[in-house]
């Protein structure tokens, strides 16, 4: 007998296809560019051997912070602040095995003069 595969977004109970991320709902809640890094990250068959790449796992753990954030909300910004520290381990690790940055161009590199500060996203 299979567990069930429920939706990656944090505290998200939705039962889901074993080959996919997330939910509906929080699948398009994400940014188009950010749902595209997810899926080119993907790897066929990560999901049975459970070896899913380290670029894969700096992709996924930013969308669960990006669905986990409120505005104005300390504890789901301390829950966001979790899934961002093990993104960029995951950046890391990628970088430092030759593969790339896989959140290039996801996460500002620099804030513009104009924009608050404090806003990640």
């Amino acid at each position: 007998m299979t567990t069930p595969h429920h939706c990656h977004a944090h505290d998200c109970q939705r039962v889901i296809l074993p080959r996919l991320f997330m939910c509906r709902k929080h699948w398009f809640s994400l940014p188009v560019k950010l749902r595209d890094a997810v899926q080119s990250e993907y790897r066929r068959g990560q999901e049975i051997d459970k070896r899913p790449t380290a670029r894969y796992m700096a992709v996924q753990q930013y969308a669960v912070c990006r669905t986990a954030f409120k505005k104005f909300d300390e504890a789901a910004s301390l829950v966001c602040a979790e899934y961002l520290t093990r993104a960029i381990m995951w950046q890391r690790r990628a970088i430092e095995a030759g593969d790339g940055d896989p959140l290039k161009g996801l996460i500002p590199e620099e804030k513009k003069k104009d924009q608050a500060q404090g806003e990640l996203f």
